[in-house]
Order: structure tokens, then sequence, then C-alpha cells
């Protein structure tokens, strides 16, 4: 069982890579559309760093959720995720935030990956619950933050020990 910083790594990496996939098969990433193409990143940037325009940056919270006990040999572990992007204009920042929300909402299970393994790698599966939060923070303070776009959500991840 892949359990502590592994899984949390794992589930933030698994949820990364399905919004990757998903922002791909629309055409996000492809060459010779109108906007620049997107810069994916694994955390959320510095404020003295320079970002490039269309970075979609993945982070989890800082409190790394609450755990539950269940009984038994089970725990319900609960973390926060936000993906804040930083669009090179306000329409594409919507149009991005907007597909990514309707993704999770329509996708509430999300399969969990071990990338260290080499046989079959899906070993969980998490829960997206319902808190999906949509906005457009108004704090910028460096111009890539100018159009600035978050979605944050809650991560249900039940684990059963042995």
């Amino acid at each position: 069982m892949t359990i502590g910083g592994a899984r949390d790594r794992f589930i933030h990496e698994s949820i990364k890579s399905n919004v990757v996939t998903l922002l791909t098969t629309l055409g996000w990433f492809a060459a010779g559309r109108e906007h620049s193409p997107l810069v994916v990143i694994d955390e959320f940037p510095d404020d003295n760093a320079e970002v490039a325009p269309n970075t979609l940056a993945f982070s989890l919270g800082d409190g790394a959720g609450a755990d539950l006990e269940l009984g038994n040999n089970d725990e319900s572990h609960e973390m926060v995720m936000f993906i804040d992007f930083f669009a090179e204009s306000d329409s594409v920042g919507r149009h991005v935030r907007g597909d990514i929300y309707e993704f999770l909402r329509a996708n509430e299970i999300q399969s969990v990956y071990d990338y260290g393994t080499s046989g079959d790698p899906q070993f969980a599966q998490v829960e997206i619950l319902d808190d999906i939060e949509k906005r457009k923070p108004d704090r910028a303070v460096n111009s890539w933050q100018k159009h600035w776009y978050v979605v944050s959500f809650t991560i249900l991840d039940e684990r059963t020990y042995t």
C-alpha cells in the first residue's frame, strides 16, 4: 500500500495528469492557435518569479487535510487542491478555468496512479467533493497575475490500512 507523502504526491500527479489530458484533448497545448500554448508547473510560483503567460500551477493546500478515523483499519483523508491559471487575457482565463471546473464536476471520481511502479500502476480512487470553487483573486501584485484564475476543490481519500 502506498501511504504518507508518496500517496499525497501520487494524488497530486494523477489529478494534474487528468486535467492536462483534458486540456490537451481540447487543443489548449496545440501550436497555431490564437493564444500562447499552456505551460504546466507543479507548485504555486514565488511572487518574485517571472511566470510565462498561460501557466497552470497545480498545488495542494498547506494544511495537507484532515484525517478522520472510520474504525477497523479505515481512514478518511481530505486535502484541498488549487489549480491557479495565469492567463494572457481574461477571455482565455475564464475559458480554461471553465473547462477545468466542468471536467471536475463531471468526473468526481479520479483514479490515482503510482508513478514509481512498472506494472498496473492504478492503486486507488479519490473523490472530488461538491465544494469546487472558481474565482478570480484580487491580490495581483505582479503583472503576470493580472489575469489570474483559480479552481479549488477538496479531495476525499478513503484509505484502508492492513
